[in-house]
């Protein structure tokens, strides 16, 4: 069975909102109903109308003007839909990321401190295979994740590793093709290489530093999308 997914008022009223606009064959620049109108229409409260009507203009399929009303910006149903999903999946992954950055942040700062010659050496065999599947265009993501879960081995954290290991099908989220787009995180590469030198030199602020450029490069390539 699959999970329910909760849904707040401001996406119920969002979804009311874009079923008017696909209903009545709305396009850009037409009027929609004014807040009063749609606190009628829809039995809410006009706060919750407004949360609606911003989380909408975020997404830019609509655009509330001043003591002018509210006019569509994007009327087809199919682009909103497709609008609003890359933008929670935007989301989702940065908030992934930042719980990242805060656990694996740690990580690696430990195994700078703790890792075995064996298991720097381990970092190291995976890494190489993560370049190697790369450069010849082969799905590396499985070998990837390995790599970086070598790294919160190494910091001998028994509790962090679990943690980790505990969400780690919402990481797997950042590793399996976000988006469709396949070596999205290309550009993230070089960091890992770095990340991997502060690692082996048992130098904490430079392993730590080089794993938030990997970090701050991955959030870069999502907000883009």
């Amino acid at each position: 069975m699959k999970s329910i997914k909760r849904v707040s008022m401001h996406e119920m009223i969002a979804a009311e909102i874009k079923r008017f606009i696909n209903e009545h064959d709305l396009k850009r620049g037409d009027k929609l109903p004014s807040v009063a109108e749609l606190t009628a229409i829809l039995g809410v409260s006009r706060s919750s109308i407004r949360e609606g009507l911003r989380y909408l203009e975020g997404f830019d399929v609509i655009e509330v003007q001043n003591g002018k009303g509210i006019f569509v910006k994007e009327g087809d149903a199919l682009k909103i839909e497709a609008k609003i999903d890359v933008e929670q999946e935007k989301n989702y992954l940065l908030h992934i990321s930042e719980l990242r950055r805060a656990l694996e942040g740690k990580a690696v700062e430990l195994a700078a401190v703790r890792a075995a010659d064996e298991e720097i050496q381990e970092m190291e065999r995976l890494l190489a295979e993560v370049i190697s599947l790369k450069d010849a265009g082969i799905d590396s993501s499985k070998e990837d994740w390995e790599f970086h879960k070598a790294i919160y081995k190494a910091s001998h954290n028994p509790l962090l590793e679990s943690v980790a290991e505990s969400v780690s099908d919402t990481f797997n989220k950042l590793w399996n093709k976000p988006f469709g787009i396949e070596h999205i995180f290309e550009d993230t590469l070089p960091f890992h290489c770095t990340m991997l030198d502060g690692i082996r030199q048992h130098n904490p602020a430079y392993a730590l530093q080089e794993f938030n450029k990997l970090i701050d490069t991955a959030e870069h390539t999502v907000r883009k999308i």
